[in-house]
């Protein structure tokens, strides 16, 4: 997992025809996997020469990355090269005017960071991160995303679950408890800033159990609202509901939603109640059982679909 924005610290080095290199290299990566230094050259409107020098300081920032033993010298954008693009491409649409060095967040697939935009608002800047060692271990979470993908880098699949967890933040915001959306580009979703603290960085001692029975309440009341309108979260647990500092509740990460008009979503609406129920029995005694609490769930789920029980 990516620990600080490489991409800032380069940032301020980086000119227009910069910009323009790591793009070349971004889109010619979907035909190569090492992209030849030519086409960059040719796409950047540069002769070889200086397109080599640029990409020479561009992989000293480890914006790329080279290599020259395969027939060829070739060139891959690395994720703080597509971070430096996206960040480029967001402060030119005016969301966001700085990101601060530090992360308020870390899950399985992402960092988050806080923005500021140009009218001096607070946001979440959440950038995905899939890929490297567990690689394999995150495709699987996302398998929906590598159906008919031949040749699929990891920056692109980044990019397709930050734009489903967009569509789902879209769907959502109107009707149900969730971060609101402001804007995505490549792998990154910005979304409002909310303080509040995931209930897995909570101790057990930070809430009575009558405290942690009425959230779990909430948070059933609202994925019951949510399934009802037709989607399933696919991987609910504590890690991804927040509670606020007004004491209501957020549910987040919805990069692993499935609409309910797939089969599978039924059999991981299970799962997510199972986990959601076990977490607070476990941590804060809340004694809440699935029998009571599935048949609710069951019944939104067929309704969503247009079925009877």
């Amino acid at each position: 997992m990516v620990s600080k924005l490489l991409a800032l610290e380069a940032y301020p080095n980086l000119r227009d025809i910069d910009f323009r290199v790591l793009r070349g290299v971004e889109l010619n990566m979907r035909h190569h996997r090492w992209v030849p230094l030519e086409d960059i050259a040719r796409f950047a409107r540069l002769d070889v020469e200086t397109a080599s020098f640029r990409l020479g300081k561009l992989d000293n920032w480890g914006l790329v990355r080279r290599r020259s033993d395969i027939g060829y010298i070739g060139y891959q954008l690395t994720i703080h090269g597509y971070d430096a693009l996206a960040i480029r491409a967001l402060a030119r649409k005016g969301v966001v005017e700085a990101i601060s060095t530090a992360q308020i967040g870390v899950g399985k697939d992402a960092d988050v960071y806080v923005g500021i935009t140009p009218t001096g608002e607070k946001v979440a800047v959440k950038f995905n991160r899939i890929g490297g060692r567990t690689a394999s271990r995150k495709a699987a979470y996302h398998g929906d995303v590598f159906q008919d993908k031949h040749h699929t880098s990891w920056l692109y699949v980044s990019r397709l679950i930050a734009k489903k967890e967009y569509e789902a933040l879209t769907l959502l915001s109107p009707i149900a408890k969730v971060p609101k959306p402001v804007a995505w580009n490549r792998h990154v979703v910005v979304m409002e800033f909310v303080e509040g603290t995931e209930l897995a960085e909570m101790r057990d001692t930070d809430l009575t159990r009558e405290e942690a029975g009425r959230i779990l309440d909430l948070v059933l009341e609202e994925y019951l609202k949510i399934v009802r309108f037709g989607i399933v979260h696919s991987d609910m647990s504590e890690f991804n509901v927040v509670l606020t500092k007004e004491g209501d509740i957020l549910i987040i990460d919805w990069a692993q939603y499935l609409t309910t008009a797939n089969p599978e979503s039924f059999e991981l609406l299970k799962r997510d109640i199972t986990v959601l129920l076990n977490a607070f029995r476990r941590r804060w005694r809340v004694e809440k059982r699935f029998e009571d609490v599935w048949p609710n769930f069951e019944k939104a789920w067929l309704e969503s679909r247009g079925e009877r029980e």
